[in-house]
C-alpha cells in the first residue's frame, strides 16, 4: 500500500474537484494512506464523510503566487511523508513537479482538458500524466509539449445508482425538473441553459429549472434569469457534500459546457439513470451516443436545445430509456474500478521511475 498526497486547487464545483473526492474516497478503500492538501472548499464535505484528511495549504493553481509558498508546502508534505505526489490539474503541475522535486517523490498530474500551450515543466522533472481521454492526450502532447511515453490515457470513471431504477416517474400533477450541475464560470454555457428554459416556458412546456453551482458568474447569470423573467421557474442551489445527491432531484440533466475534457458531471447523471442532453464537444463525442443514451446539440445552438428539451418533458417513456440506457453504458464502459487500478499502476510507474534517480 502508498501513501498519496492528492494536491488540489480549491475544492469547487468542477470536475477536478468531483474526480479529487472519488479517488480519494476509493484509495482509501483499497487500504492505501491518503491525504489532500490544498485550501478546501465547499465538497471538502465529501471528504469529511470518508474520514480522508485535508491538509489546509494556500495553493489556487496560479504558479506565480503558488510558488511563493513551495516551502510551507514543502514542511506540510513532509508532515504527511508521501510516496506519491497527485497533482489533480494542469494548472498545478508545475507547482507539483518542483514540490516532488524537493521532496524526492514520484509526482503524477491529471490533465482534464485539452491543452492550449507549452506545460513549462522544471528541468529535472520526473512528473507522469494521467489524460481523461485521447483527445486530451493529443493536445498535452502537440500543444502541452509532453513526453508521449510518460502519459497514461485513463478515462474518468464513476459508480452507477442501481437503486436509480427503482424511483418514482413524476407524479401527476408535478412539475419535472430541469437541472445543470457546473461550475458558474464563463466557457460553461449556463447563459444558453436560461435562454433555453424561457424558449420552453414560452412553447407552452410545464417544468421548473435547476443550476447547482457556485462560481465567479453567479451574479451575472442571476441578473440574466430575472431578464429573463425566470424568477418563478429557476432555483439557484449550492452544491451538497454527497455528491449523488446534486442529481437525485433532477429529471431532465443537461450539460452545455463549450468544452470538456471527459465529463465527469455528464458521466455522474448517466450513473444515475438521468436523461440528459449535452454539447457534442471534446470527449463527450466518446461517452454519448445521439438517440442511444442521451442527446447531444451543438455548441452555443439555444433553439436546438429549448427543442431537445421540450420533446423529453413531452416524453416520459422515451426519458425513462435513455435513462437506463446511459446507466447500462457507464456500468459497461466507465466503471470506477479499472480507472483505481490503472491510476494505482501510473504510481507505480513513477515510483519506479524515481528509484534509479535517488541511487545515483
Amino acid at each position: 500500500m502508498r501513501r498519496v498526497l492528492l494536491l488540489t486547487s480549491p475544492l469547487s464545483l468542477r470536475g477536478s474537484s468531483l474526480y479529487t473526492v472519488s479517488l480519494a474516497r476509493e484509495l482509501k478503500l483499497r487500504g492505501h494512506k491518503v491525504a489532500v492538501m490544498g485550501p478546501g472548499g465547499i465538497l471538502e464535505g465529501a471528504l469529511e464523510e470518508q474520514d480522508v484528511p485535508v491538509l489546509p495549504a494556500p495553493v489556487h493553481g496560479v504558479f506565480l503566487r503558488d510558488a511563493l509558498y513551495l516551502n510551507l508546502l514543502g514542511d506540510l508534505a513532509r508532515d504527511f511523508d508521501p510516496e506519491v505526489l497527485h497533482v489533480q490539474s494542469h494548472a498545478m503541475a508545475v507547482i507539483g513537479s518542483l514540490l516532488a522535486l524537493q521532496l524526492d517523490v514520484a509526482d503524477v498530474v491529471t490533465v482534464h482538458t485539452q491543452m492550449a500551450g507549452p506545460l513549462r515543466l522544471p528541468p529535472g522533472s520526473r512528473t507522469h500524466a494521467i489524460a481523461v481521454s485521447e483527445d486530451v492526450r493529443q493536445a498535452l502532447v502537440t500543444h502541452g509539449r509532453f513526453p508521449r511515453d510518460r502519459i497514461d490515457v485513463i478515462p474518468n470513471g464513476v459508480s452507477a445508482s442501481l437503486s436509480a431504477l427503482e424511483e418514482e416517474p413524476v407524479q401527476a400533477g408535478e412539475l419535472p425538473i430541469v437541472g445543470t450541475v457546473s461550475r458558474l464560470a464563463r466557457g460553461r454555457g449556463i447563459e444558453h441553459f436560461l435562454q433555453a428554459a424561457r424558449a420552453v416556458l414560452d412553447a407552452g412546456a410545464k417544468a421548473h429549472f435547476l443550476i447547482v453551482g457556485e462560481g465567479p458568474a453567479e451574479r451575472e447569470l442571476r441578473r440574466l434569469a430575472r431578464k429573463l423573467g425566470l424568477d418563478e421557474h429557476l432555483t439557484f442551489a449550492l452544491p451538497r457534500a454527497r455528491i449523488s445527491d446534486l442529481f437525485r432531484p433532477i429529471d431532465v440533466f443537461v450539460s452545455v459546457g463549450e468544452s470538456e475534457g471527459h465529463g465527469i458531471f455528464i458521466l455522474t447523471a448517466m450513473a444515475e439513470a438521468r436523461p440528459i442532453v449535452c454539447t457534442g464537444v471534446g470527449g463527450v463525442l466518446s461517452v454519448v451516443r445521439d438517440g442511444e443514451n442521451g442527446l447531444l446539440v451543438a455548441r452555443g445552438d439555444v433553439e436546438e436545445l429549448a427543442s431537445r428539451i421540450r420533446g423529453l418533458l413531452a416524453a416520459p417513456e422515451e426519458r425513462k430509456r435513455l435513462g437506463r440506457a446511459a446507466l447500462k453504458d457507464v456500468r459497461e464502459q466507465f466503471p470506477l474500478h479499472p480507472m483505481i487500478e490503472e491510476t494505482t499502476a501510473t504510481y507505480e510507474r513513477a515510483i519506479a521511475a524515481v528509484a534509479p534517480a535517488a541511487t545515483e
